[in-house]
């Protein structure tokens, strides 16, 4: 029998405060890490960026995505030229 090759792919929305029209669209992934618990991944794209951050469930993976995007579009986060690092052939700024 011939295996489908399918990848599910769950999407996660993130927005500045209650305006709709600064909502941004990702994803998230979930693993059980060593210990038995569940971890949530997201990461999603902001104007010319990514915020990606981590969390035990989805509603605490939702206000961290929330607060990252409010200092990314109110705050300037990803203007400041900081401090970058290659990690997987990808230039990820480190703050």
């Amino acid at each position: 029998m011939e295996e489908d090759n399918i990848q599910i792919t769950e999407l996660f929305g993130a927005k500045c405060g209650k305006d709709w029209s600064r909502f941004f669209i990702g994803t998230i992934r979930r693993e059980t890490d060593a210990t038995g618990n569940q971890v949530v991944y997201g990461n999603i794209k902001v104007l010319d960026g990514y915020i990606a951050a981590q969390a035990v469930n989805q509603d605490v993976l939702g206000s961290r995505l929330d607060e990252l995007v409010k200092m990314v579009l109110d705050y300037g986060l990803h203007s400041d030229a900081g401090v970058t690092s290659k990690i997987a052939d990808m230039n990820c700024f480190l703050n």
